[in-house]
């Protein structure tokens, strides 16, 4: 007898399908086998709902088929909305990256006159998720460079992960930058036009302006899916123009 997928069910897909590159929605997919383990379901469902849910999503060149059902549509508002249910769904060990340390807590170290001290740092959950997507949407690329060792990117945010937390989880609000060029865009060094052309603070000294001037493109590359939302991008214009 068939049985119909439940919200959260259609909730651990979707975290699957935003960190999935498009090309990779297939039943011998290794983390379309894992995902089908753990809900109960045949590798085949799984990547057919994988399917659907490319139906719902506007920011693809491409779609996938067509007959979404009612909960696949409920479940896509849902993370357009509110995507921290979405990182609700996924398993602990999803949520976290050890090379990072992000977790609901970490012990970080800190030196005090030369003796080594443990203390208790407060991460960002739902930060790996957002790398994730970020990277997956950039095919593990630096938009500016093209640096493609995920050790040396970032998905950076183009609202400040304090400054709006209904935005943090938001794809649209994420750019992959390699580490230098996402320190200067985290410290409004940088900025992107309307045109998302790259433009360099007057008083940055003429060596680092030459660093940050060697890219393969003033303009950034955009991502496969989720474009980096303008109306985001003129809130970080206007930060960097009242700084200069």
């Amino acid at each position: 007898m068939r049985r119909n997928w439940t919200t959260p069910e259609v909730r651990a897909a979707l975290a699957l399908y935003l960190r999935l590159d498009f090309g990779k929605f297939h039943k011998g997919n290794s983390d379309v086998i894992s995902l089908a383990s753990k809900i109960s379901r045949t590798p085949s469902a799984v990547a057919l709902k994988l399917g659907n849910l490319a139906a719902l999503d506007e920011s693809l060149p491409q779609k996938g088929m067509s007959n979404a059902s009612a909960t696949d549509r409920a479940v896509w508002q849902e993370f357009l909305q509110t995507p921290e249910a979405i990182v609700g769904a996924m398993g602990p060990t999803e949520q976290k990256i050890s090379d990072h340390g992000f977790a609901d807590q970490a012990v970080a170290w800190q030196s005090q006159t030369g003796n080594d001290v443990a203390a208790i740092a407060t991460v960002r959950r739902g930060q790996k998720f957002f790398r994730d997507m970020i990277l997956v949407g950039y095919r593990n690329r630096c938009a500016l460079t093209g640096t493609n060792d995920p050790r040396l990117l970032t998905a950076s945010h183009i609202i400040g992960w304090a400054e709006a937390p209904d935005l943090r989880l938001n794809p649209q609000n994420g750019l992959c930058l390699n580490a230098l060029h996402d320190r200067a865009f985290d410290r409004h060094l940088i900025t992107f036009d309307e045109d998302y052309r790259m433009t360099i603070a007057d008083d940055v000294p003429p060596d680092a302006r030459r660093q940050l001037e060697r890219v393969d493109s003033q303009r950034l590359t955009m991502p496969s899916r989720f474009l980096p939302s303008q109306i985001f991008l003129e809130q970080h214009r206007r930060r960097f123009h009242a700084q200069a």
